[in-house]
C-alpha cells in the first residue's frame, strides 16, 4: 500500500522539486534586472501614459501592442513585426519591456520557467486573465480562414494591430485600415521608421466627429459588390450601444453575399465594472486614460441568444459564437463571433 502511495507521488514531488530548482536559477537573475527594471519601469510609464496623451494615442492600443509583444518574447505567438513596430514606437518603451520581463523571459528560456506569461489555455477554459492570448489567436485563425477568400478586408479602429500586414502581404486581396487621424498618422509614420513595408494596404485617417468612415472608405477606392471580411476587434467596448448598432447596419449594409463581419463583444456586467475587482481596477485605470468602457451585453442569461438578438438588431446573422469560458463554471464575459447579412 506504501509503495503504490509513494509511486503515484514521485511525479508530484519531481514536479515540485523542478519547479523549486527554476525559482531558485531564477531569483538572482531577476535581482540582477532590478536597477535596469526601475529605469524601464520609469521610460516605459512615461511613454505609454505621457506621450500618448500629446500624440493623442489610444492607451488601450498601446495595450494590445504590448501583448503581441510578450506574446512573441514569450514563445506562444511569433511576432517579429510587432516587435520591430514596438522598437520604433513613440509610445512604448522596448527598453522598458525587456527590463522588466527580461529575467523571466530568460528563464523560460534557458531552464524552462514558465509563468502565465509563458502559457496559453485550452479553448473554452479561459479565465478574464488568461483572455487575451486566446482572443489574439482567434482573430489570427479568422484571418486565416478568410484571407483568401475575400476580395476585400476592413479593418475599422485597427489600432497598432499589424494582423493585416501578417496575413495579406504577398495576396491578392485588397486592405483597408481605418482609425482616428493621430493614430494612423503614429501607425503609418513607426512603420516606415522600423522599414516594414505596407505598400499594399491603404490607411484611411478618420475625424469621426466631422466625416463619414463609410463615406472614406468609399472615396478610398472599396467596392460595394466585392466579397468582404469586416475584422473589428475589441472596439465596441468602449462606444455608446447606438453607435456600436449604427456601425454595425452600415457594415452590413456594405457587404455582399459572403461576406463577413468578425466582431467580439464584453458583457454587460464587465463593461459597468461588476464583474470582478481585477476588472474594475483595469477598466479605471484605463477610464482614467480617457476610454471609459460604455457597452457590454447581457450575458448573464443566455449569451448566446442575446448575441443573436443584438445582431439581428444589427441587419446581422450569427454564424459562428466562441464564448470564453464556457467550459468552467464561471460568469459568462466575453465573446468572438462571425456574422453575415441578414
Amino acid at each position: 500500500m506504501t509503495d503504490k502511495n509513494t509511486k503515484k507521488q514521485l511525479p508530484g514531488i519531481l514536479r515540485f522539486l523542478i519547479k523549486l530548482f527554476q525559482i531558485i536559477l531564477y531569483i538572482p537573475l531577476q535581482i540582477i534586472f532590478i536597477p535596469f527594471a526601475i529605469i524601464g519601469l520609469i521610460d516605459g510609464i512615461y511613454k505609454e501614459m505621457g506621450k500618448s496623451k500629446k500624440l493623442g494615442v489610444s492607451f488601450s492600443a498601446i495595450k494590445a501592442l504590448q501583448y503581441r509583444w510578450i506574446m512573441h518574447y514569450f514563445n506562444t505567438r511569433p511576432d517579429h513585426l510587432s516587435v520591430a513596430f514596438t522598437k520604433r514606437f513613440p509610445c512604448e518603451s522596448h527598453f522598458g519591456l525587456w527590463s522588466t520581463m527580461g529575467a523571466l523571459i530568460i528563464s523560460q528560456r534557458l531552464f524552462g520557467f514558465t509563468t502565465k506569461l509563458g502559457k496559453l489555455v485550452e479553448p473554452g477554459e479561459e479565465t478574464l486573465d488568461s483572455t487575451a492570448g486566446i482572443r489574439v489567436l482567434m482573430f489570427d485563425k479568422i484571418m486565416e480562414k478568410y484571407v483568401d477568400e475575400m476580395d476585400q478586408i476592413v479593418l475599422p479602429g485597427a489600432g497598432f494591430d499589424l494582423i493585416a500586414l501578417r496575413f495579406t502581404k504577398g495576396k491578392k486581396v485588397k486592405v483597408f485600415e481605418l482609425d482616428q487621424v493621430n493614430m494612423l498618422n503614429v501607425k503609418v509614420e513607426t512603420l516606415k521608421e522600423a522599414g516594414i513595408k505596407h505598400d499594399w494596404i491603404t490607411y484611411i485617417p478618420v475625424d469621426y466627429a466631422n466625416e463619414s468612415w463609410v463615406d472614406k472608405l468609399l472615396e478610398a477606392g472599396f467596392d460595394k459588390t466585392k466579397k468582404t471580411l469586416f475584422l473589428w476587434q475589441s472596439v465596441s467596448l468602449y462606444l455608446e450601444a447606438d453607435i456600436v448598432k449604427e456601425a454595425l447596419k452600415k457594415m452590413a449594409d456594405l457587404c455582399v453575399d459572403g461576406g463577413i463581419i468578425a466582431q467580439d463583444f464584453y458583457s454587460k456586467a464587465y463593461s459597468l465594472g461588476e464583474y470582478s475587482k481585477i476588472a474594475k481596477k483595469n477598466m479605471s485605470l484605463i477610464e482614467k486614460m480617457g476610454e471609459p468602457c460604455k457597452f457590454g451585453i447581457d450575458m448573464s442569461n443566455d449569451p448566446k441568444a442575446a448575441v443573436e438578438l443584438f445582431l439581428k438588431e444589427c441587419g446581422l446573422k450569427l454564424t459562428e459564437f466562441n464564448l470564453f469560458g464556457e467550459k468552467l463554471d464561471i460568469e459568462p464575459f466575453y465573446c468572438i463571433v462571425e456574422a453575415e447579412k441578414l
